[in-house]
């Protein structure tokens, strides 16, 4: 197995309980986004996320490990997935480093500003405490889009590679 590979198979192992969790989040938002119809573009991007992670796993353990032949409609189920799952993790790699890169004092003017506009925001809920909250949830999506973007460039070399596999 070449370092590609190996690479190929710890992302895809490292994506399985982002895209776990991702799911739910998926659940929580499409109930939701009863109430806010606008909101269904973001379960269906999310949707494409954890789509993309099952079927590229799917490919990685079925057609390259096994090197068991595939159907066509998976491979249009990964590039497809995959493309929306770019901009996913695209937007999580710019929001991650814009925040990242902020100074605590512009961020706590945020916050700040946010929790003004709040009417019966807990008191309990302080602005550092958010800010620990967005730096940590920023670190989280920044890995995951890195993973992400790297899994996805990968995937989309192989699915070229081994288009041999697709029936």
């Amino acid at each position: 197995m070449s370092n590609q590979l190996k690479l190929y198979t710890v992302l895809s192992y490292c994506l399985i309980p982002i895209a776990l969790f991702f799911a739910f989040l998926d659940i929580l938002i499409l109930i939701s986004s009863l109430a806010n119809p606008g909101a269904l573009i973001m379960v269906f991007i999310v949707a494409c996320l954890v789509i993309y992670t099952f079927t590229s796993f799917k490919f990685l353990k079925k057609g390259i490990e096994l090197e068991q032949s595939q159907r066509k409609k998976l491979k249009e189920w990964i590039k497809v997935n995959a493309f929306v799952s770019l901009f996913l993790c695209s937007l999580f790699f710019i929001n991650s480093i814009s925040i990242l890169i902020s100074t605590n004092d512009v961020l706590m003017g945020f916050i700040n500003d946010f929790i003004q506009q709040q009417s019966g925001f807990p008191a309990q809920v302080t602005s550092k405490m958010i800010l620990s909250i967005l730096r940590g949830v920023s670190v989280f999506l920044l890995i995951t889009s890195i993973i992400g973007i790297v899994h996805i460039r990968t995937t989309l070399r192989l699915v070229k590679q081994y288009d041999h596999l697709f029936e």
